[in-house]
């Protein structure tokens, strides 16, 4: 069924962002906040794209079918046509252009990040700032032009968005200002007339509570990569996508280290994790299942190609009765809160989360640092573990040895 205009007019924002489908690839994406956004899907070279056709009423029923059946003619001409827009756009801009000089920052930022927060870095500043002030010359923009852009965010209650985009103008201004392009940077100073960020806790239980988790992954029916992959995360403390991108060749279950290449870690260093005897044996049971992979916690639909997907453990946790109170991240939480309470060595326990040095050239050559500590932290941390499930909760005051 095509759309008409009574339908789109008509369409009011849910709880979630949903789609209206026109066909040929074009729908309308409807969000919580109630704006509608024309988009074209399409594959492109076997991936799958998304192309924005403009946001309704300004861009109407008509010209959004108009635009993607000119993009549908460069795919049939073997253009695709995301690339082609970019190019046209370019042309317009000018090499002083505010967006021109923010992909040569993020050219440049690249190299140190790792690809999904690049790609984050892309789409927030594509989304927020390049449609208001990405075609002025980057010395024209003003405190106050630039105020009036950042308010937009403000004014729809996206706080942490907004943090992140005014951050990240102020080091495109940097970059700027460093590169003799401006004299003066017209982000700085904002964030003291901004509505700030409070950063949100992720939901982690108290220690108290670590027996009802352990008794709830150990016995609750749930997919073998699922549980490995919740057990590993409750003794290593490693992030979701560190933990569901593991591949079986970073393991050495002999010497018990798993070295996360620089490219899967969120500051793009490579990243040695010891290993308890609880996490290889974690390990070497779910082999059997999932050994003839490449990935460790491999998609039931697709296990030569993918991992289980990013929410997998967490809907885990809420099927066990977990929803508000427990999410992957808490793990990381409880660890470190219990660790540091237990009396561990402070920078231990910050290497073993990959809280990267901020010194840049000591944290480069220090990635295997603390090994011997941390090893015997890890294994002790996975004892803690078990004699919790055996209601042997160590005092929290006891010191570590």
């Amino acid at each position: 069924m095509k759309l008409n205009i009574s339908t789109i007019r008509s369409a009011k924002p849910k709880a979630k962002p949903y789609k209206l489908s026109d066909g040929k690839g074009l729908f309308l994406l409807v969000n919580k906040n109630g704006s509608k956004w024309w988009r074209f899907s399409y594959r492109f070279n076997n991936k799958q794209k998304t192309l924005s056709m403009g946001v309704f009423p300004d861009t109407g029923l008509a010209e959004a079918r108009r635009k993607v059946d000119q993009a549908r003619q460069l795919i049939a001409d073997g253009k695709d046509p995301a690339e082609k827009r970019k190019e046209a756009k370019a042309k317009k801009m000018g090499a002083d252009a505010f967006e021109t000089i923010a992909r040569k920052w993020i050219n440049t930022q690249s190299n140190e990040w790792s690809e999904s927060h690049t790609k984050s870095v892309i789409v927030s500043l594509e989304q927020n700032i390049f449609p208001q002030i990405g075609h002025e010359p980057i010395k024209d923009i003003t405190p106050l032009r630039l105020i009036t852009v950042l308010r937009q965010i403000e004014s729809r209650g996206s706080l942490e968005m907004l943090k992140k985009v005014r951050q990240r103008c102020n080091a495109i201004f940097v970059y700027a200002k460093i590169h003799g392009l401006i004299e003066s940077n017209p982000a700085e100073g904002l964030s003291q007339v901004l509505q700030s960020h409070k950063p949100k806790n992720y939901n982690s239980i108290n220690i108290k509570e670590l027996p009802e988790l352990i008794t709830a992954i150990n016995s609750y029916p749930l997919e073998p990569t699922t549980k490995a992959g919740l057990q590993v995360a409750l003794y290593t403390f490693q992030r979701t996508n560190e933990i569901r991108g593991a591949q079986w060749h970073e393991f050495d279950l002999d010497t018990g280290l798993w070295t996360i290449p620089a490219e899967r870690m969120k500051m793009k260093r490579e990243h040695i994790v010891p290993l308890s005897k609880q996490v290889i044996k974690v390990l070497k049971d779910l082999y059997p299942i999932t050994g003839h992979y490449p990935f460790v916690f491999a998609s039931s639909h697709k296990p030569q190609t993918q991992p289980f997907s990013e929410n997998a453990m967490l809907y885990a946790l809420y099927r066990m009765g977990f929803h508000g109170r427990m999410t992957v991240h808490g793990f990381r939480h409880l660890a470190s809160t219990t660790l540091n309470e237990l009396g561990y060595d402070g920078r231990h326990i910050e290497k073993q989360l990959s809280h990267e040095d901020k010194n840049e050239v000591r944290g480069a050559y220090n990635k295997a640092e603390y090994l011997p500590a941390r090893t015997k932290m890890m294994q002790e941390w996975a004892d803690f573990v078990d004699n919790a499930h055996t209601g042997k909760v160590i005092p929290i005051n006891s010191k570590a040895n």
